[in-house]
């Protein structure tokens, strides 16, 4: 039988390895600023920006066949030498042969001499593929930390994202754009979960036009790195477009070119030689 003064040494033990437990440390480590001023913004800051980074390992996003590499344009929106556009190398494991199909046609189109286009050039929101939305150029995405959500802000058309903070999904959500995102802090990493996308012609988890079901769920982890930049690791997870999950990554970099702005995506974007196949969406009736 312990005496009363081991029972005392073995409870502290127990506490102290509680305390020091993983879980324990990411519950009283300090959250994250993501927006410690009203200048501070985040962009992905290379020039391919408007592409998925491969995961660390396991099936990744779709990607440019090696014999048709995507070359954007210049650092900026300047146009530089020998561009082109994204051909979707439609070998990737991770799509189901309808996605595949109708994948080639935009393949066969651009191949043809087509114009592709993606959500952000005719003023679409961008969906599930928020992280990919544009490419560089900041100031560009914005964080508003509340207690009880974070707000995620595009400064095109004034774009925000609501996450609600320790909640569940809605017992029957409303199908929009971005979906329903509920979300949680876990030490220093933002976790947003978010299902009930809008299942749109129009709208795709990337820029290559890779189509998903209205079964897509998707799972963000935001982490800040030592180097002052934000990791998004992205999880998706659609049985009725894809054969299995897969992962992709997003790097942000750090900027004070703000602080937001009012810009207004019709206005910019006009189609002056009718190269587009889809028009600019417009409102049925106005709004005053």
């Amino acid at each position: 039988m312990l005496k009363p003064y081991e029972i005392i040494c073995a409870g502290a033990l127990i506490a102290v390895a509680i305390l020091l437990s993983p879980a324990a440390q990411a519950a009283t480590a300090p959250i994250m600023n993501l927006s410690p001023d009203p200048i501070t913004s985040w962009y992905p800051d290379r020039d391919n920006g408007d592409n998925y980074l491969a995961p660390q390992s396991g099936p990744g996003p779709v990607v440019s066949p090696l014999d048709f590499p995507y070359r954007p344009n210049g650092t900026g929106d300047d146009a530089a030498g020998n561009p082109t556009y994204r051909i979707a190398d439609l070998t990737n494991p991770i799509l189901q042969p309808w996605a595949i199909e109708q994948m080639r046609i935009t393949n066969d189109a651009i191949q043809s001499g087509e114009i592709p286009f993606t959500a952000r050039q005719r003023c679409y929101p961008p969906g599930p593929a928020w992280h990919v939305f544009r490419r560089v150029a900041p100031p560009m995405i914005f964080f508003v930390q509340l207690p009880d959500k974070v707000l995620i802000h595009w400064r095109g058309d004034n774009l925000t994202r609501h996450v609600y903070l320790n909640v569940p999904h809605s017992e029957n959500p409303t199908r929009t754009w971005h979906g329903e995102s509920v979300g949680h802090y876990e030490g220093n990493t933002l976790v947003v979960d978010t299902i009930a996308f809008l299942n749109h012609p129009l709208s795709f988890v990337d820029n290559y036009r890779t189509p998903h079901s209205d079964q897509l769920h998707m799972i963000e982890r935001f982490q800040m790195t030592e180097d002052d930049k934000i990791d998004i690791s992205i999880y998706f997870e659609d049985p009725g477009a894809y054969t299995t999950s897969w992962e992709a990554r997003q790097i942000l970099s750090r900027s004070e070119r703000g602080p937001i702005g009012e810009t207004i995506c019709a206005d910019g974007n006009p189609d002056y030689f009718n190269i587009y196949s889809v028009p600019i969406p417009t409102a049925d009736r106005p709004d005053f």
